[in-house]
């Protein structure tokens, strides 16, 4: 059983070996729980969109935003030479 130590704030440090355990990082959200006198600490689901936060990166160093513009500005000047 591991033992931790509540602070004059109420806070408690979460031993690394259970935040490594269940993938705990800085910001997660954990529910707490009173089941049958004992404090029930359960991790809760990350939203699925922040997992995909960084991973479609554009090559380079021009972010998806600055690609997106450049796209859309060659689409205007074909529709200009069209009309």
């Amino acid at each position: 059983m591991l033992r931790v130590t509540i602070s004059e704030k109420g806070q408690i440090v979460i031993p690394v070996a259970l935040r490594k355990r269940y993938g705990l990082s800085p910001g997660d959200k954990l529910a707490v729980e009173d089941k049958n006198c004992e404090i029930v600490l359960r991790p809760l689901p990350r939203h699925p969109l922040l997992n995909l936060r960084g991973k479609y990166k554009a090559a380079g160093n021009d972010s998806l935003t600055a690609e997106l513009l450049c796209q859309r500005q060659a689409e205007r000047a074909l529709e200009k030479e069209r009309s």
